[in-house]
């Protein structure tokens, strides 16, 4: 009997301990995450630092970025996907008035280092550039479309690759057009 009653309170006191950490940790994580968002926002709107608006549409939250003349520049939108190697990415995407894609930022992977986490460099982000729904077979190249591939990570840029159209589709359908007119 005496086991089991020392087990009942380690366990108690185990599982009190975990709730005072995540009640002491649970605000300094999300600070954390806003402030990791704004640095991708600035990083894709540079020009836009102090003029963000965010607009909530549906299920999503849109950051319009404008200029200093007050003329809306672009709209951010945070779309994920589960196809990655290892698991979820979660992007915020960049695009122009028109849905033509200006950048995007990796907000969150568990790619493989040195492979899939180049999922993220300017040199595979520069080919989205552009872009839109339209004017692109969103299959990486492999698969007879018009994204090149990471060698050794071709898993890793579908999902990219799937992230941005989920973006471009949000943007099209849940932007309220009238907040940029």
């Amino acid at each position: 009997m005496r086991p089991i009653i020392i087990l009942t309170i380690v366990g108690i006191l185990s599982a009190s301990l975990l709730a005072v950490v995540d009640d002491l940790t649970r605000e300094p994580i999300a600070v954390a995450k806003e402030q990791m968002k704004r640095k991708a926002i600035e990083q894709i709107f540079p020009f836009a630092i102090d003029s963000l608006k965010t607009v909530s549409a549906e299920q999503t939250t849109f950051y319009e970025a404008y200029s200093q003349e007050n003329k809306l520049e672009g709209i951010a939108v945070e779309t994920s996907t589960d196809e990655g190697y290892s698991g979820t990415i979660e992007i915020l995407l960049g695009v122009s008035p028109d849905q033509k894609i200006l950048n995007y930022k990796v907000l969150f992977h568990r790619e493989t280092p040195g492979l899939g986490d180049k999922i993220d460099k300017s040199k595979f982000k520069k080919q989205f550039k552009g872009r839109t729904l339209e004017n692109t077979d969103w299959k990486v190249k492999k698969d007879g479309g018009d994204i090149d591939e990471i060698t050794a990570a071709t898993i890793s840029c579908r999902a990219v690759a799937d992230a941005v159209v989920r973006g471009l589709e949000y943007t099209n359908e849940q932007y309220p057009k009238s907040s940029a007119e």
